[in-house]
């Protein structure tokens, strides 16, 4: 299962311009921010314009933030870099978190045809999550505003969270199989088990219809339909991936 959260694909031009800030520091980082606004890649007329905007200026002031960014060497390799930092650090973010992040993505993925939905549960690194982010972007667009907010100050947490190597509290063994038990449990019937047993390990090969019902199911079961403590183990193991 993806690790769907890069938004640093999409925004990765306003990195390479950070090479020419200078200056006092006050001057240099109020530099900084309004080249953040000018590369903010959503017109203002979009509701995704104002949050990324508040992330990007969040960002680009962080030193630690610019060192990982100037070290890509070119623009493209800057937009991977920034996309990978915050995928990086999307497990080391609380458990409540990992599970609304997974509520979100399931609403997403519900609302695109079947083969868009395989592509994004298919994509697992910095470059994959560049070739689908605006499809997913697309649909971040339509949720309402409290939905989008979340995912921006999701991204910049986790980019926060890799840049300062918080701790990650991992899962146990016993965590893991208790929530797998779980999982299982959840599902309505033995058709449906045999379904998941077949899909899930052959999710690279698989039809885009059956890729998209186990993405689905798992998001589910991340945000919903298990119950907690199980809840959290599975979204901290979707993060992973």
């Amino acid at each position: 299962m993806t690790r769907m959260l890069s938004l640093g694909a999409r925004i990765g031009a306003v990195l390479v311009a950070l090479l020419l800030v200078g200056g006092c520091e006050r001057a240099a980082d109020r530099l900084k921010q309004e080249i953040a606004a000018t590369q903010n890649p959503w017109p203002k007329s979009s509701a995704l314009h104002d949050p990324a905007d508040r992330m990007l200026r969040r960002l680009i002031v962080d030193e630690r933030y610019l060192t990982r960014i100037k070290q890509a060497g070119s623009k493209d390799k800057a937009a991977v870099a920034g996309a990978q930092l915050a995928l990086d650090g999307i497990g080391r973010l609380p458990r409540p978190m990992l599970e609304r992040r997974a509520q979100l993505l399931a609403a997403m993925l519900r609302g695109m045809p079947v083969e868009k939905c395989a592509l994004i549960a298919r994509a697992t690194t910095a470059s994959d999550i560049a070739q689908v982010g605006r499809t997913l972007f697309n649909e971040l667009e339509k949720r309402p505003s409290q939905d989008i907010d979340f995912w921006f100050e999701m991204s910049y947490q986790a980019s926060l969270a890799e840049l300062e190597q918080r701790p990650a509290t991992p899962a146990t063994e016993q965590q893991i199989a208790e929530a797998t038990e779980a999982l299982l449990a959840s599902m309505a019937d033995e058709s449906t088990r045999a379904r998941a047993m077949a899909v899930l390990p052959r999710m690279d090969t698989a039809p885009a219809a059956d890729v998209c019902w186990a993405s689905l199911m798992l998001l589910d079961a991340a945000s919903s339909t298990v119950p907690e403590p199980h809840r959290g183990t599975l979204a901290w193991l979707m993060a992973q991936q």
